[in-house]
């Protein structure tokens, strides 16, 4: 088990409060912050008045700019005498022709031309070294002249001024010029847009100047190459003897009618050998050639037939009546034996004339053979010659062909450049003119953002301030932020040298100041140790100049007052303040008293302003702390206790001096003393924490020097003035 004692529990009624919350001392509800933006309104409007002074000042003193805009339509002209008769659109400008027309709008030629154009050289506003013209007179009168800018240095002042782009997704250019005179404004702009399209027609006559040049000296070169090889081609004809009849050498022709005639000789040949084979088959099988076709088809064998048949017939006719050895009946035969062999010797006839037909058929194929064979010989010769002749025709037929186009472009370069002679693929379809008010700055449009601006930049920085203020402003926050009791504010008093705290609560015992440590009193006296009441009340603070010790001699006095037997006593020996809060000299104190060196009667004095008593911290320790923390000290304050029914102690500041450690843990109550909108929060925080782990949570909150004018603004929960009757009256 451990040996530590258990701490009671310290209640101020119904002032306890839950522990912090999680985010701790750095939670900012926006209630607040609006509250605390409102308290700063001051600020606000200084801030917002110095913005406000500032954009006027601005406005009172900016030189004025004029900004004008001229439109430039690129797009290739439609109906022009050079593109009258083509059956293709003109091809319209995309984005990178569009983007490249820029860049030329903004190149340096063009910039100079328009400087040299228009003489702005000699115009201050683009030409530095004219600005200050009574130095630069008295300078040249001595005999020194200024630095001179050139033609390019202007050209960028100008260009430094002008805006080109492109307007959406149209073909149209923008030039936005802007200049502190409206009328040069108007005319740098109006000027460029004319100078650019000048440039455009001067670009595209150079091109056909140049086109037809080229052209005519091309034309003059291929009609000597025309000349030379068409004489070449006839030389070589003549040479060859490659005439053309029909269009065809006469070789070939005569290859094409041999080819022909071979044709029809071989296939006279074969005719005649069919036949010829025909007969011969017929013969060689025993039968009658009678039935060949060259036989059947002979007008003599067919009249000899005939009468054959008509002889037959009259025989057979015969034969009816007559014997065959009957006169009659052998001259018939003797003339039918006589016509068969008339048909057989004109057969034989016909089968040599067949014979005859196929020598003279072979005869004829051979010696047209023999001819194509001569005439292919020769073609190998004149092959070659006609290969060399049609490499020679071609090339003067590229010539020709070379100079009829050249011939054709020369004519329409010509019509072309005496047609578009001012022609251009862009024109100006709004020009610039000069603005009757200036476009920069808009004096309405200034102060409409200075006005948000400002209010912008004001709210802003109180924001900030807000939102990073390091002290406590209202109760609402220390509660929150630290989870201990709020015991209450106290006024700040007006400074001067009658400004004493204490002294204040027997001056005006019904002011505000009283009001407060009343407050303050009521909290102590509600506050419990288990069943008793708290009697040992220890005020510190977390740093130097926070109140701690007026508010401990007030609390003193006001408890006097009420009728308590109270004693203040002063435990800060490193700087003892406690007397001259009172008004009282430095007499010997605590200190002697735990050093054996006086006693109670010594050491315990009357308040020159009430009943309550005071001990004084007397003079220095070596240690203080050990002092207070000796068994003298405990037995000191437990005689107090049983003396007196308050004992209000004044120690060192808790960031300062280990001395609030051991106070605490012999008080009842701690008080800790935080000045209102100056302690930082993360302050307060850490010297609660370093109270609660010495002796638990019985530390109480106090707002100091609290100014109750701006308080005001931060909370509705603010003490007030409660007219009281007088003292004397109340007394009778």
């Amino acid at each position: 088990m451990s040996n530590t004692p258990s701490v009671p529990v310290v209640s101020f009624g119904d002032r306890r409060r839950s522990s912090p919350d999680s985010s701790g001392a750095s939670e900012v509800s926006p209630w607040e912050l609006l509250r605390g933006i409102w308290a700063r309104k001051e600020l606000v409007g200084i801030s917002f008045g110095s913005f406000m002074a500032l954009a006027i000042l601005w406005l009172a003193t900016v030189t004025p700019t004029y900004t004008v805009e001229t439109r430039v339509l690129l797009s290739p002209r439609t109906g022009e005498i050079s593109s009258f008769d083509t059956e293709n659109q003109p091809t319209m400008p995309d984005a990178e022709t569009l983007q490249s027309e820029i860049q030329l709008l903004t190149s340096r030629p063009l910039l100079v031309r328009l400087v040299t154009d228009l003489r702005l050289d000699r115009e201050p506003e683009f030409n530095p070294s004219l600005r200050d013209g009574a130095r630069a007179q008295i300078l040249s009168l001595i005999g020194v002249r200024g630095s001179a800018l050139d033609e390019g240095e202007i050209a960028d002042n100008v260009l430094s001024k002008l805006n080109v782009y492109q307007k959406g997704t149209s073909r149209v250019i923008a030039i936005n010029f802007t200049s502190t005179s409206p009328r040069m404004a108007a005319l740098v702009a109006n000027r460029l847009a004319e100078l650019y399209i000048a440039s455009q027609i001067e670009q595209k006559k150079s091109v056909n100047s140049e086109a037809t040049k080229w052209l005519g000296q091309q034309i003059e070169q291929l009609r000597q190459k025309v000349q030379t090889s068409e004489a070449a081609v006839e030389a070589f004809r003549s040479q060859s003897g490659l005439f053309l009849t029909n269009g065809s050498t006469v070789p070939q022709q005569q290859l094409t009618d041999i080819n022909a005639q071979l044709t029809l000789a071989e296939a006279a040949r074969a005719e005649a050998e069919a036949k010829l084979q025909n007969a011969r088959s017929l013969i060689a099988s025993g039968n009658s050639v009678n039935s060949a076709a060259a036989v059947l088809q002979s007008p003599l064998i067919q009249n000899l037939r005939q009468q054959e048949v008509a002889l037959r017939a009259q025989i057979a006719q015969m034969s009816e009546t007559l014997l065959p050895s009957h006169p009659k009946m052998l001259e018939a035969q003797a003339n039918l034996a006589d016509l068969d062999r008339q048909i057989e010797k004109e057969v034989n006839k016909i089968v040599q004339g067949l014979e005859n037909e196929s020598l003279v058929a072979s005869a004829r194929v051979a010696s047209v053979r023999k001819s194509l064979i001569q005439l292919q010989a020769r073609m190998g010769t004149l092959n070659q010659d006609e290969v060399q002749l049609r490499s020679l025709e071609r090339d003067a037929a590229t010539n020709r062909s070379l100079l009829e186009s050249f011939l054709k472009r020369y004519e329409e370069a010509n019509a072309r450049a005496e047609a578009d002679a001012s022609a251009a693929n862009a024109r100006i379809v709004s020009r610039a003119q000069e603005p009757s008010e200036p476009t920069f700055p808009k004096t309405g449009a200034v102060l409409t953002l200075a006005v948000i601006a400002g209010l912008l930049f004001s709210l802003i920085l109180s924001f900030l301030l807000e939102a990073f203020a390091r002290g406590f402003r209202t109760a609402e926050q220390v509660e929150r932020a630290t989870g201990m009791p709020f015991l209450g504010l106290i006024p700040e008093l007006e400074s001067g040298p009658r400004a004493n705290p204490a002294g204040d609560v027997m001056r005006e015992p019904f002011g505000l100041y009283a009001e407060a440590i009343r407050g303050l009193q009521g909290s102590v006296l509600t506050a419990r140790i288990g069943d008793r009441r708290a009697k040992t009340v220890l005020v510190t603070s977390a740093h130097m100049d926070e109140g701690k010790t007026s508010t401990a001699a007030s609390l003193a006095r006001v408890l006097a007052m009420g009728g308590y037997k109270t004693i203040l006593v002063d435990a800060d020996m490193r700087a003892p303040a406690v007397h001259l809060a009172l008004g009282m000299p430095p007499q010997a104190g605590l200190s002697e008293l735990l050093t054996g060196q006086a006693s109670f009667a010594h050491v315990i004095r009357q308040d020159y302003g009430s009943y309550a008593h005071v001990m004084q911290a007397g003079g220095p320790l070596p240690n203080p702390t050990a002092a207070l923390a000796s068994a003298q000290m405990a037995w000191v304050l437990k005689a107090l206790e049983q003396t007196y029914d308050f004992v209000i102690i004044d120690s060192p500041a808790a960031m300062a001096a280990a001395d609030v450690q051991v106070l605490v843990k012999l008080t009842d109550l701690s008080i800790l003393v935080v000045r209102w909108a100056s302690t930082g929060r993360r302050v307060v925080a850490r010297v609660l924490k370093m109270l609660s782990a010495v002796s638990g949570r019985r530390v109480g909150i106090l707002l100091t020097r609290v100014n109750l004018r701006r308080y005001r603004r931060y909370s509705d929960t603010v003490i007030e003035e409660y007219p009281a009757r007088p003292l004397r009256t109340a007394q009778s």
